[in-house]
Formats: C-alpha cells, structure tokens, sequence
C-alpha cells in the first residue's frame, strides 16, 4: 500500500516530530497521477523509504516531512528525478514542466536558496571526469603524472568552488554544513568510482595509484558527517572496502601472510572466510573485518545502512546474514531494532511468496528444448538475467505493471538465471519474496552458454539482462526484445507477436 500525506520514516537523522519540512510543487501540463518522495541513507533509492502525492487537476503537490535537522530527498516523477535538500521552517515551493523535471524545475520559499546550490552542484548526470563511463573515457587514458598533477587538482577546485558558493550564501549554519558535506562526499564518491574506469576499462596502471591518493584525502567519514549526507554513507562502505583490499594487495604478494591478517581481521579461518565468499560475495569479507577498521559507531552505521540495503533489495540471504553480524555486535541499540524491524517485514513477504502458486520453479533443465517445450502453442517472453545484475533486478519493478497490461493474453513469461548452485536458495528466495509470477530456471556454465550460442550465434558478449520472443512454435521471433522499463513500446511488441 503507497503511503501517502506525512513521511514518517525510521531514519536516524529523524528523531522527533519537533519541526516540519513543507515541499509543495505544481505541474505544467501535468500528465502523471503522482509524485514520489524518497529519503536514502546512502544515496541508493529506498522504495520502503518513499512516500507519495497526489496530483491533483491543476498540478500541484504537496509532502510534510517531520524532523529537526536538513535532509537531503529524491523527488521522482515520471521517470525523472531531482535530489533536493528539506530543512525545518525552510518551505520549499518547486515548478516544473511535465517531461523536464530536472530541466525546468524553479524554486521559491525560503528553500530556495539552498536548492538553487544542490542543483548547481550535483547534476543529474556523472561529473565531467565521468563520462563516458567506458574505456572511452580520455580522462581515464592519462598517465599517473597527468591524473595526479591536472586532474585531481581541478576536481577538487570544482569542488572547492562550489563549498565556496555555499559559504558565501546567506544561509543558517547547520544548511551550510549539510551541504558542505555532500559536495565533498559527492566528489570523493565519483573520485574512487573513477577508479573503476582506470582499472576495469581503460587498463590504467595508475588506477592504485588514484584510489590510495582519493583514500588519503577524503579519510573515513566522522558521525557527524554521516548524520548530515547520503554521499558519505556510501563513501564508508567504499572506505571499508578499500581497507580490507589492503590487506588483498598483502595477499597477492605473500599468500601465508595476507590470509593470517585476513583471518584475523575477520575473526574466522581462511578457508571459511573464502568459502562464505563463494556464497554470499566478496563483499561479506569486508563486512566481517569492518570491527578491524571502523570504531564502533562507525561499524554499526555500515552494518545497519547494509541491512536497509539489501532488505530494500530484497536480497534475503545476505540481509539475514548482515543482521546476524548487527545484532552480534549491537545488540539492543536503535540500530539493531530498526533494522530488526526491516527483516521481519522482509521474512513476512517471503512466508507469502512461498506460498504463491503463480509462482512456478523448474529443475532438471539444460537445453533450450527442455526449456521451450512446456510453452507450445504459447507467445514466451524471455528474460535472462540473474541476481548477480543490478540492472536485472531494476528490471523486475517493472513486470507486475508488464503483467498486468497481458492479463488475459496468451503470454508466457519466462526467467532464466544464470546463478551459481551456491546460489540456489539466494535465487528461489529472491524470486519468491518479489513476488516474481512466471516459470522459473536456473542454468549455469556450460549449459547456459551453449543457450546463448544458439540464442545469439556468432556474438561472443553475453549481456544481462537480455530479453527474447519466441513464437508459439518456439521458435525465436524477436531478438534482443524490448525490456519491461521499455513500457508501451514493449507491450505494443507483445501485442504485435501475438
């Protein structure tokens, strides 16, 4: 059930309803049914922390956010978005065209000062040195010199030029603070993903070089810090991971050595730590020896932001395990009840979704035969994908609406996961607490591979998600067909195949 009217929200920079954050906004040539409002932790959408508003015929809006402290929200509508910072006694008035939020929005009220910087400073799209985001990227092509003596220095004077624009502005303290400290996250977030461009794309062996240099600098986020930004939540759990990569840089040069400090950092052996790895991900690793690294409140923050993560996600498995390490080190704080709360609510939908008998697992399969023979005399729509992919899974939000539009038509839908045999139970429970209706696979190596080279014969790159329509003889009918966020352009490709 959507929420609407007042945002009542278990965030801990919300405490009690001792002031109200007032947003209110109007529509030109408003088309949508509704506005979103979404508060996140650490700067990934929240769906459990969103609440919504009604447009009404003449395109006004309007939320009320209890708290006491600013507060930085993602205002959805239509597929655009806008991050806006909300502060007690500050009403923010926004206008803006029905196809261009992010390119037409205005701001009134006493808000508006603060949201006239948020939209100066953090652009919809990847900072300059971002894009593309590819071994394209010329950035990413430069020597180690090059990186370190013009790039970084004219990041941080963007950045710094910004934090001076906030200084400058007539503005109460605690916004200032609030925004200072996004900017410099903002940066410092989009300066350690960069290193994903000089490591993974363009083969820069400078890429090291960069991330210890960005480490260096930005440092580990204060509470304080962590209270007033989303970006610097998510630089903490990027801080941890480089922590624990330390010790894999040990690791690559001594074996015996790197996985004693490994072990000890962790509190388990060797073997189990890697064996947990195969199971649950390479991120478990870093969670396990974050109490190496991290002071305690710092340890709970990341471990509680994870738990929200990944119930959010709706990723059971390793919310259950993250909560199992919360509670282990934190039992009985406010953290751990909160969160407590989130994984009850994520096991409810899993009872329920166990029990739903739309909801049809196979086994036994290997071959696109196998696969396709059930359907004859059907239209299958087939999504390969797995729980591996975020963009898979960002997928998924779209198929009760997909499912909805075939209701009635001769559809068959059909997934199938290319997830390890680890990941068995990861990948029933995750079909099951989403509540994903269809037929359901899981392929892996070999077997899945030669489905892709029948699928797609003669292309080497398998791309996740892919989606196909196959004919009621089963045969393939459309190649690489539209995805469910592609809305009406898939149904009308549907419809047409019908």
């Amino acid at each position: 059930m959507k929420k609407y009217g007042m945002l009542i929200l278990a965030v801990c920079c919300i405490t009690q309803c001792l002031a109200q954050c007032i947003l209110t906004g109007k529509i030109n040539g408003a088309a949508g049914k509704e506005t979103e409002l979404n508060i996140s932790r650490d700067v990934w959408y929240q769906k459990d922390n969103s609440v919504f508003s009604e447009v009404k015929p003449d395109g006004s809006f309007s939320f009320t956010v209890p708290g006491t402290d600013p507060l930085f929200v993602t205002l959805h509508y239509n597929k655009q978005k806008q991050q806006l910072l909300l502060s007690p006694g500050r009403h923010l008035h926004v206008t803006f065209d029905d196809a261009d939020l992010p390119g037409t929005i205005q701001f009134s009220g006493k808000g508006a000062a603060e949201n006239m910087l948020v939209h100066a400073s953090f652009p919809q799209q990847r900072p300059f040195f971002m894009n593309p985001f590819s071994a394209e990227n010329a950035y990413g092509k430069m020597g180690r010199d090059s990186l370190m003596n013009i790039l970084l220095p004219d990041i941080l004077d963007t950045a710094n030029h910004l934090s001076l624009n906030v200084t400058k502005a007539k503005l109460p303290a605690v916004v200032k603070a609030s925004l200072h400290t996004q900017i410099k996250y903002y940066y410092a977030l989009n300066m350690e993903e960069f290193s994903i461009v000089l490591d993974n794309y363009t083969r820069n062996p400078a890429a090291q070089a960069w991330k210890d240099t960005v480490m260096k600098l930005t440092g580990m986020p204060s509470m304080t810090e962590l209270y007033r930004s989303p970006a610097a939540n998510y630089f903490l759990y990027a801080y941890a991971k480089y922590k624990m990569m330390e010790i894999g840089q040990v690791y690559r040069k001594d074996k015996a050595q790197g996985a004693k400090m490994l072990a000890a950092a962790a509190g388990l052996p060797f073997d189990s730590l890697m064996s947990m790895a195969e199971e649950y991900g390479d991120e478990i690793i870093t969670l396990l020896s974050a109490k190496k690294f991290l002071p305690p409140a710092q340890h709970e923050r990341l471990l509680a932001n994870r738990v929200i993560y990944y119930s959010n996600e709706k990723e059971t498995t390793m919310a259950r395990r993250v909560m199992t390490e919360l509670t282990k080190h934190f039992a009985g704080s406010k953290e751990e009840k909160d969160a407590s709360q989130r994984m009850a609510k994520l096991e409810s939908m899993l009872a329920t979704g166990k029990e739903n008998d739309k909801i049809v697992i196979h086994t036994g399969i290997t071959t696109l035969e196998q696969l396709l023979a059930p359907y004859k005399g059907k239209l299958v729509y087939l999504d390969i994908w797995g729980t591996w992919c975020s963009p898979c899974k960002a997928e998924m939000r779209y198929a009760p609406k997909l499912k909805e539009q075939m209701k009635g038509k001769d559809v068959v839908f059909l997934y199938l996961s290319n997830d390890k045999d680890l990941a068995d139970k990861k990948w029933r429970e995750y079909i099951q607490v989403n509540n994903i209706t269809g037929e359901h696979v899981r392929i892996t190596g070999a077997a899945i591979e030669t489905i892709w080279q029948t699928l797609l014969p003669g292309e080497e790159n398998r791309y996740y998600p892919t989606f196909f329509i196959f004919d009621r003889e089963g045969k393939v009918l459309i190649k690489k067909a539209k995805r469910p966020s592609d809305e009406e352009a898939l149904y009308t490709q549907l419809l047409g195949a019908l």
